[in-house]
């Protein structure tokens, strides 16, 4: 066996594991003052383990007896996550100074999420899956309460914690009901294992690993947790959240519904269908009536997700593999393009928020047009893109699933996505009536 070979394929997630060390390691010895470096320092180490990316692409191997799988696809969603990670550690040091909250252990705990995420990402076996998604979901509830000194963070963070335990121990029943099933938790081995014959047993299965899969990228009815934490965690950390775990989710149902399950795809498509519609409709729906823009960003992230979840349910409706194939990348797409707007949208608002008087509400957005152009403009243009207005990349995100959609023979659900993008528009583009319409506040 070529264990050194096997420890080239993971190179990335060494290059990650040891910046974490490095950077808990740092700021043990750094006075107060030069507390700064930990930024470029992990910004400098995440561009190192992006570019540890670059000999693992193309490999298309698995190692490790199979556990582990390493891919274009799982390339992708690690590339992905590196990004996250640079634009969370950029935006969050101003507005944790400001708060006096600690940067060091904000940086590393960051990092053992993206770990989790990277896990998540090669997982092969469904026991890498769930330690991928622990690893990757306690750090996530250490950053919702980070703010221990504000009640709102406390509360958030114990409601994630609490709902995140439940889900977890629902998705570990499904993984180890699917084990009995099928004598084994390889996902390649319980799809062959399947035939794509469903029974009473398997379906109960195959519901634990739904509601596990869904309550972590937060689709309606498994939403509840969501508002409470990002309204309660500090702004950057909001930003984080919203676009981290859900990658990681949505890496986690990729493998598990795309590969584990895909035999069974005609089974499980009618409820993504269902979930879909829900999450889309009720995520915007809510978030008319917010008149916080960071909790309007949270519901507005939940719809998002029911447009990420039309991708899947593409995939399981498609009647070629060439159809399957650009459903999968419209999901990652999106993906990707969702990150990158709604990271740079929540900082937006923390830049507003290092005035701590202000709590993120519509009128701290009046006016700012007059006060700051430039932030004026940025969130003009990430308003425009969260929308689908063109020729931004959320415009290309929506497009590339709708056309999944179609090809998929599911035209009333691009339908239903195009009705959802036109609710949506109404409160995204109320912040930018907000921001060149509106007299400042006093």
């Amino acid at each position: 066996m070529d264990y050194l070979g096997e420890l080239r394929s993971i190179l990335p997630e060494l290059l990650l594991a040891t910046l974490s060390l490095v950077v808990l390691t740092v700021d043990l010895f750094l006075p107060r003052r030069h507390k700064w470096v930990l930024t470029p320092l992990t910004v400098g180490g995440l561009l190192v383990v992006g570019a540890g990316l670059i000999p693992v692409w193309g490999v298309n191997e698995r190692v490790f007896g199979g556990f582990y799988v390493v891919d274009d696809l799982s390339v992708f969603i690690k590339a992905a996550t590196v990004v996250i990670g640079i634009l969370s550690v950029l935006f969050a040091p101003s507005y944790l100074r400001i708060r006096a909250l600690p940067l060091g252990e904000f940086a590393t705990i960051l990092l053992f999420s993206l770990l989790g995420m990277f896990a998540l990402a090669s997982s092969a076996d469904l026991v890498t899956v769930f330690l991928g998604l622990e690893l990757m979901a306690m750090p996530s509830y250490l950053l919702t309460g980070f703010h221990k000194t504000d009640r709102f963070s406390n509360e958030g963070g114990l409601k994630y914690f609490l709902l995140g335990s439940f889900a977890s121990a629902i998705l570990l029943f499904g993984v180890s009901w699917t084990y009995g099933l099928t004598g084994t938790t390889r996902l390649d081995e319980v799809a062959t294992a399947l035939g794509g014959q469903m029974n009473a047993a398997l379906l109960v299965a195959v519901g634990f690993l739904t509601v596990g899969a869904t309550f972590k990228v937060a689709a309606v009815p498994f939403h509840y947790w969501t508002p409470d934490a990002y309204q309660g965690a500090p702004t950057p950390i909001t930003g984080f959240l919203s676009v981290g775990p859900k990658v990681g989710a949505f890496a986690l149902a990729i493998r598990v519904f795309g590969e584990a399950l895909a035999p069974l795809r005609a089974d499980w498509l009618d409820v993504f269908v269902i979930l879909t519609v829900l999450t889309m409709t009720a995520g915007n729906v809510i978030a008319l009536t917010q008149q916080n823009v960071k909790r309007m960003l949270a519901y507005s992230s939940i719809a998002h997700t029911g447009y990420i979840l039309a991708g899947l349910a593409a995939y399981a409706a498609a009647g070629s593999e060439a159809t399957q194939q650009r459903s999968i990348e419209s999901v990652l797409f999106y993906l990707l393009g969702y990150s990158v707007m709604n990271i740079a949208a929540f900082a937006v608002v923390a830049m507003l928020q290092r005035d701590t008087s202000r709590f993120g509400g519509l009128n701290s957005f009046a006016g700012l047009a007059l006060r700051a152009p430039w932030r004026a403009g940025a969130m003009t243009v990430l308003m425009l893109s969260l929308t689908g207005i063109p020729p931004t990349v959320g415009f290309f995100a929506k497009y590339f699933v709708l056309i999944a959609t179609v090809e998929s023979g599911l035209v009333w659900l691009a339908v239903v996505i195009v009705l959802n993008a036109a609710l949506a528009a109404f409160y995204y583009l109320r912040v930018v009536v907000y921001i060149y319409m509106r007299d400042p506040e006093p």
